[in-house]
């Protein structure tokens, strides 16, 4: 089976854009004059010449001269080294591309993530080692009789400068200049492969431990074992993105083509300036974000002059795809502690909706888009908030690690489960006790272990006699109850709370935890004893409580 790099656009019908510098067309009289020895001025006075500039380490002098006829006389002078025309220079200028700029990289890259320390696998036709805005880390070449990984046909080299081009003064900037990429080639050079090169090249970026991977290749129809081994990457928690592919007009295709189609692999299609999906990108129901993929400038190797500045202007999911790589770089970074999975939500979150509300078969989730904010911990917390430095305190414990959805979610209520869980995990309590106690706490939840331990040493109580009610919010007077419990408080004054009635059962406890400085009430002087207690309430009393 064969499979196709995701240009949009045969190679033969691409336009060549290069940055050079280059002598200026029009003429001038201001020369450079070299001398073998000294400088001969009366040579210079022969000829005509006002010196505008003695360059004395060279033996020469910037000049004008009146006329050609002139200067080509005194050439034949013996004393004369060379004399050659001046010419125009211009500075290498660094271009954002439209997508760079679309996706709002530039933002991330002002707080200073650009996919350092994250490893992506350019999967592809290899890249230009050679060109100077691209650093490759290393790489590998699966095609037979090919022990080289760089790139002849030059889509791997786009690809790659798409992601990483560096940020200096010359060509284009990638989403994450900073990340390493390595080359993996699988397809020729002629833009064609193997899926069991492709394979081979994805179970390398296993082996080597990469955190992302790159397809911008597609093919029609799906193979087992390709499923099977981009599945075992995402296990290994490697994130895969593949462009969705460039045929639109075939009516006959009525999704994203492969791997892109895999449920282990972000689908990418691709849209214009205006954020329309592009004319040839394929769409369905596994398209999952759009990216820029129209007129992107980006590195390249020309084919005829071997000169390694090149650039070049394409299009094609192809281009779509890599954007969304160097994207996760930033938000990997950013977030390195959370799993493939998490991230994949978190940028999914963040992509801008377009069509019809909510994901929908045209642009999935939406325009993806870089890192807009300095992140906290977890990407819905504040920053240098008064929860911060609680929540971090916990999550380095291992007592909490959010959401499966990469999310902390601060303001919502924790469940009686889970706060005996959370202090379970703080305490070591026997987290595969057997001894229930409670009816509705089923033996196969997560925190039946920790629930049963509780009881067992005298700190928690049921709603009733058999039941724990683990599901339920628990309140904040309960939660001193089980602090003053654990670490046997005292308490020898009273609290100021106006909400604490003194014949509630929690009164004592109450007192006590405000005393020892485990739990705070509120500005008004209320402790909102039968309210739930937020995540972040939580996560602040029980740092207070393991100083």
């Amino acid at each position: 089976m064969y499979i196709l790099a995701a240009f949009a656009i045969a190679l033969g019908s691409f336009n060549l854009h290069q940055t050079e510098v280059s002598a200026s067309e029009s003429e001038t009289d201001k020369v450079i004059i070299s001398f073998k020895d000294e400088i001969d001025f009366e040579v210079l006075e022969e000829m005509g010449a006002v010196v505008q500039e003695e360059l004395n380490s060279i033996h020469a002098v910037v000049a004008t001269v009146p006329d050609q006829p002139s200067v080509q006389a005194a050439a034949a002078d013996s004393s004369i080294e060379y004399i050659e025309e001046d010419q125009t220079v211009k500075a290498a200028v660094q271009v954002q591309t439209w997508g760079y700029k679309h996706i709002k990289a530039n933002t991330a890259t002002k707080l200073g993530y650009t996919g350092k320390g994250v490893k992506i696998a350019v999967v592809d036709s290899g890249i230009n080692k050679n060109h100077p805005d691209l650093k490759i880390a290393g790489g590998v070449s699966k095609i037979a009789d090919f022990n080289t990984f760089s790139d002849k046909f030059g889509h791997g080299t786009h690809v790659a400068g798409i992601i990483g081009a560096q940020n200096n003064s010359i060509g284009t900037v990638g989403v994450a200049p900073d990340a390493s990429i390595y080359s993996v080639r699988v397809l020729s050079d002629f833009g064609m492969g193997d899926v069991s090169d492709v394979i081979a090249g994805i179970q390398w970026a296993i082996d080597q431990k990469m955190d992302i991977i790159n397809l911008s290749l597609t093919t029609e129809t799906n193979s087992q074992a390709l499923q099977e081994v981009v599945k075992k990457a995402y296990d290994k928690g490697i994130v895969i993105i593949a462009a969705s592919g460039n045929d639109r007009a075939n009516t006959k295709i009525k999704d994203v083509l492969f791997p892109a189609r895999l449920s282990s692999v972000i689908a990418v299609g691709s849209v214009s300036p205006l954020n329309k999906l592009s004319y040839f990108s394929n769409y369905g129901p596994n398209q999952e974000l759009v990216a820029p993929g129209e007129n992107i400038k980006s590195t390249f190797v020309d084919l005829k002059t071997s000169t390694q500045d090149d650039y070049f202007v394409s299009e094609g999911t192809s281009m779509a795809a890599p954007f969304v790589a160097g994207t996760f770089a930033q938000y990997k970074e950013a977030y390195p502690h959370l799993s493939n999975g998490q991230l994949r939500a978190t940028v999914n979150r963040a992509a801008v909706d377009l069509g019809a509300k909510g994901r929908d078969n045209l642009y999935g989730h939406g325009l993806v888009q870089s890192l807009s904010s300095k992140a906290a911990l977890f990407p819905d917390l504040k920053l240098n908030y008064w929860y911060t430095p609680a929540i971090q305190k916990v999550f380095d414990l291992k007592i909490t690690n959010g959401f499966p959805d990469g999310t902390f979610r601060p303001n919502s209520s924790i469940t009686r489960g889970e706060a005996v869980t959370m202090l379970g995990r703080a305490l070591n309590w026997n987290k595969n006790n057997t001894n229930h106690k409670f009816t509705d706490v089923p033996k196969t939840s997560y925190a039946a272990g920790y629930i049963n331990s509780a009881y067992e040493l005298g700190y928690i109580s049921g709603t009733s006699a058999t039941k724990f009610s683990p599901d339920t919010p628990i309140k904040r007077g309960d939660m001193a109850v089980i602090m003053q419990r654990i670490y046997k408080l005292k308490s020898t004054q009273q609290a100021p709370f106006t909400d604490v009635s003194a014949s509630a059962y929690y009164y004592d406890a109450v007192q006590a935890v405000f005393e020892n400085k485990i739990v705070t009430g509120y500005d008004d002087n209320t402790f909102r004893p039968e309210n739930p207690i937020t995540r972040a309430e939580n996560a602040q009393i029980l740092s207070n409580a393991l100083k």
